[in-house]
C-alpha cells in the first residue's frame, strides 16, 4: 500500500508547477503599475507618512493553466512570470542562480519552494533587499514588536513622524510590512480591502542603510513543545510566518519567508512564553529575541544581562528627551546603551554586510545553506521513511520459515496419500472390475471405475489440506488471492491485467446468473423457481466438455482439481476407447479363426474335425491372449501417467507455494522513488558545490 509520504508527494509535485514570488514583490509591482497610470504627485511634509495597502490583483485573460491554479493550497503567492522574467543575477552567481532552478525543479518535493523562491529573488540583484521579521510572542508581543520597530527605525534627529503613531496605532490585526520610501510618492488609486498585509512606506535612514523590510506580525506557539519534529516545525513558522487573513470569511494564510527573523517579547507574560521556547531556537545565525524587560540604568557594571533582554520603554524616554532637547545628548546616549536595543540594529546590520571573499550577504549565505540542510535531511528521511515502512509491512522471516516447513510437511503427506491411496483404490472391487476377462460383459463400467478411482483415490485428501495450507498463507499476508490461485503474477495483478480462466463471454454468462439469483438485475417478467434455478447453456457446455464449474473459483491453487478433470475428461475416455477397440480386435480374431475352422470342416465333409477344431481354437487363444497382454499394459499405464501427473502436480504446487512463502509479501521501494531521491540529491550537490565556488572567491 502506498504510504503517507507518497500521498504527500503529489501534492509537492502540484504545486512545484506554481513558482513562488514573495507577497511584496508582488504587491510593488502592481503599485509600481498604478503610479503609471495615475501621475499625480503630491509633496508631503517631513511629518507624512505613506500608509500603501496592497490592491487586488489586476484582472487578466484566465487561462487553464491559471484557472487551476487557483484550487491549490494558499501555501504561497506565485507569478507565472516570476522565473522567466529577466534578471539582472550577476556574473559570479550565474551558476548559482541556475542550479537553484534545477534545484526547484529536481527536489520540490524535499525544499521549501517560498524558501526557494526568496533565495532565487535575493541572487537577481548584486545588493538584495534583506527581510526580517519582527514576531510578536504572547498576547501583547505583535505590540511589542510595533514599538520595537519604531523605536530602531525612528529618525532621533527630526521631529515624532506621523507613520510612528500610525505603527504603533495598528490594530486592524494586519500584519505590517515596513519598506524604505521617500517622501515624494505617487498617491495613485489605492485599494483598501486587500487582507494580506498593510505596507508603509517610510523615509527612516537606518532602513536605507540596512537596505532592508521589516515585516512585523505575530506568531503563535499553542500546540508545539519545542522538542523533536515539533522543534523543527517552531522554527519553520519563524522563518516562514504565516499570515492570517481576517474577514475572509473562512481561515486562510499566507506563507511570507523571510531571511532573518527576531521574535519580540514583552513583560513578564512575554517571558513566560518565551521561556518555553528552546535555547538552541534563538541562538543560531537565522533567530534572534528580543525580550523587553526593565533595565536598571543604574545597575553594577558586573551585573550580566542576558544577550536577549532589552528595554524598549526606556529607548522610548531616550528618543522623546532628545528630540524634546538636542542638549539632552548625553542623557540619551547613556539610555540607548542601557535599553540595549541598538543590539537588535546591529544584529540587523550584519546580515546585510557584504565579506570581502564572497559577494553574497550573510544573510543570503545562511538561507542558502538552511535550505541546502533541509533538503538532504528531507531526501535522507523521505529515504529512511520508505524503508522503514517496506521493513514493517514485510512478513517476517520467522512466520516465512514456519510457512515453508508447513508447505514441506504438507508434501510430505501429499505423497504419503498419493501413495497409499492410489493404492488402496487400486485394489478396491472398483478397480478389479476393469480386468481383462470382464471386458467381455462388464466394458461400459471401464470409465465409471476408472473415474471413481480418481474421484475417491488421486489426491483427495491433500487437496483439502491445500486448502487449509493457503488459508495461513493469506493470512500471513504472503500473496493475494489471484496469486495465490496462480491464476496471474503479481505484477499482472498489480497492472490489472488479469484475464482468469474463463473468457469475457463466459465471465458474462456467470455474472448475470450471479445477478439473478441475487435478484439484483431488473427483470421484465416474473420468473419461476425452475428458471431461476437453471443454468445458462453456456455454463452447462462448458461443465459438459470439460467438467470445470465455473460458479466454483475457491482461494487456493486449483492445480489438483484441474488435473483431476484434465484426465476424467482425456484419460478415462482414451482408455475407454482402446478397452472397445481391444474387445473389437479380440471379437474379430476369435470369430474368423472359428469361421476358418468351420470352413475347413464343411470343405472336408467332416474328414477335418480336429484341424477346423484346432484353428478355431488357436484364434480363440491368440486373442485372448493378446487381449490380456495389451490391457494389462493400458491399465498399467493408466495407473502409471496417474501417478506422475500426481507427482508433477505435487511439485507444482509445493514450488509455487515455496516461491510466495520465501518472497511474497514482500515491500519493495519502487525505482521511480530511487530515481526521485537520487536525481534530488544530486541537484542538492550541485547547488552546494557552486555556493562553496562563490563563498571561496
Amino acid at each position: 500500500m502506498p504510504s503517507r509520504a507518497a500521498l504527500s508527494l503529489r501534492a509537492a509535485r502540484v504545486l512545484q508547477s506554481e513558482p513562488y514570488v514573495c507577497p511584496s514583490c508582488l504587491i510593488n509591482r502592481q503599485a509600481s503599475f498604478r503610479r503609471k497610470d495615475h501621475i499625480t504627485t503630491a509633496k508631503q511634509s517631513n511629518g507624512s507618512f505613506y500608509s500603501i495597502e496592497p490592491a487586488r490583483r489586476a484582472r487578466a485573460p484566465r487561462t487553464k493553466h491559471t484557472e487551476s491554479r487557483r484550487y491549490v493550497s494558499n501555501g504561497s503567492l506565485a507569478s507565472t512570470t516570476a522565473i522567466n522574467a529577466p534578471t539582472n543575477t550577476p556574473n559570479d552567481l550565474r551558476e548559482l542562480y541556475q542550479q537553484l532552478l534545477l534545484l526547484q525543479d529536481k527536489a520540490s518535493s524535499y525544499v521549501d519552494l517560498s524558501r526557494l523562491q526568496l533565495a532565487i529573488r535575493s541572487l537577481e540583484a548584486a545588493d538584495p533587499v534583506i527581510r526580517v521579521a519582527f514576531l510578536g510572542l504572547g498576547s501583547s508581543g505583535a505590540k511589542a514588536a510595533r514599538k520595537l520597530a519604531r523605536v530602531l527605525l525612528a529618525d532621533a534627529l527630526s521631529d515624532e513622524e506621523a507613520w510612528e503613531k500610525e505603527l504603533v496605532d495598528i490594530d486592524d490585526g494586519r500584519s505590517v510590512l515596513i519598506k524604505y520610501g521617500e517622501t515624494l510618492q505617487d498617491s495613485g488609486v489605492q485599494s483598501t480591502s486587500n487582507p494580506l498585509v498593510r505596507e508603509l512606506l517610510i523615509p527612516s535612514p537606518m532602513l536605507k542603510r540596512w537596505n532592508a523590510e521589516i515585516l512585523v506580525t505575530g506568531m503563535n506557539t499553542s500546540g508545539l513543545s519545542g522538542t523533536g519534529e515539533n522543534a523543527n516545525e517552531l522554527e519553520d513558522s519563524m522563518i516562514v510566518p504565516s499570515l492570517t487573513i481576517p474577514n475572509a470569511g473562512r481561515v486562510g494564510f499566507v506563507r511570507y519567508p523571510v531571511h532573518r527573523a527576531v521574535v519580540v517579547a514583552e513583560g513578564v507574560t512575554g517571558a513566560v512564553e518565551f521561556g518555553r521556547l528552546p535555547a538552541s531556537l534563538t541562538s543560531g545565525t537565522q533567530i534572534s529575541a528580543a525580550l523587553s524587560l526593565p533595565l536598571r540604568q543604574d545597575r553594577p557594571p558586573q551585573t550580566e544581562v542576558d544577550g536577549h533582554e532589552i528595554d524598549v520603554a526606556l529607548a522610548e524616554h531616550a528618543l522623546a528627551l532628545f528630540r524634546t532637547n538636542k542638549a539632552n545628548g548625553a542623557i540619551f546616549s547613556s539610555e540607548w546603551q542601557t535599553s540595549r536595543v541598538g543590539n537588535v540594529g546591529s544584529w540587523i546590520a550584519a546580515s546585510g554586510m557584504t565579506e570581502q571573499a564572497s559577494s553574497l550577504k550573510p544573510a543570503v549565505k545562511a538561507l542558502l545553506r538552511s535550505i541546502l540542510s533541509r533538503a538532504e535531511l528531507s531526501i535522507a528521511n523521505a529515504s529512511s521513511a520508505a524503508e522503514t515502512s517496506s521493513t514493517s509491512l514485510t512478513v517476517p522471516d520467522a512466520k516465512r520459515h514456519t510457512l515453508v516447513s508447513a508447505i514441506s510437511s504438507w508434501s510430505e503427506e501429499a505423497h504419503r496419500d498419493l501413495q497409499m491411496n492410489l493404492s488402496a483404490a487400486l485394489l478396491s472391487p472398483t478397480w478389479r472390475r476393469t480386468t481383462w476377462w470382464r471386458l467381455f460383459y462388464r466394458i461400459d463400467e471401464v470409465s465409471i471405475s476408472a473415474s471413481d478411482v480418481l474421484r475417491r483415490g488421486w489426491l483427495a485428501e491433500a487437496e483439502q489440506n491445500l486448502a487449509f495450507l493457503s488459508g495461513r498463507v493469506l493470512e500471513a499476508g504472503l500473496a493475494s488471492v489471484e496469486e495465490l490461485k496462480g491464476a496471474a503474477t503479481a505484477a499482472e495483478v498489480e497492472k490489472g491485467s488479469v484475464k482468469g480462466l474463463l473468457d469475457e463471454e463466459t465471465l458474462d454468462e456467470v455474472e448475470k446468473w450471479k445477478a439473478r439469483q441475487d435478484k439484483d438485475a431488473p427483470s421484465q417478467k416474473i420468473e419461476t423457481v425452475a428458471e431461476l434455478m437453471q443454468v445458462p447453456p453456456l455454463l452447462s457446455k462448458i461443465r459438459e466438455n470439460t467438467g470445470l464449474n465455473a460458479f466454483f473459483d475457491p482461494p487456493w491453487p486449483q492445480t489438483i482439481q484441474f488435473s483431476r478433470q484434465q484426465m476424467l475428461h482425456q484419460l478415462v475416455p482414451a482408455m475407454h476407447l482402446k478397452a472397445q477397440k481391444l474387445m473389437l480386435a479380440s471379437l474379430s480374431t476369435i470369430g474368423g479363426t472359428g469361421a476358418l475352422g468351420a470352413w475347413l470342416w464343411v470343405a472336408s465333409g467332416g474328414v477335418a474335425l480336429y484341424e477346423g477344431g484346432a484353428i478355431a481354437a488357436l484364434g480363440l487363444v491368440w486373442a485372448l491372449r493378446r487381449l490380456q497382454k495389451k490391457w494389462t499394459k493400458e491399465r498399467g499405464d493408466f495407473v502409471e501417467t496417474a501417478r506422475e501427473d500426481a507427482r508433477r502436480v505435487l511439485r507444482d504446487v509445493e514450488s509455487r507455494l515455496g516461491a510466495l512463502a520465501r518472497e511474497g509479501g514482500r515491500v519493495v521501494i519502487r525505482e521511480e522513488d530511487k530515481r526521485e531521491w537520487q536525481e534530488a540529491g544530486q541537484a542538492v550537490q550541485d547547488v552546494q558545490k557552486a555556493l562553496d565556488g562563490v563563498t571561496s572567491r
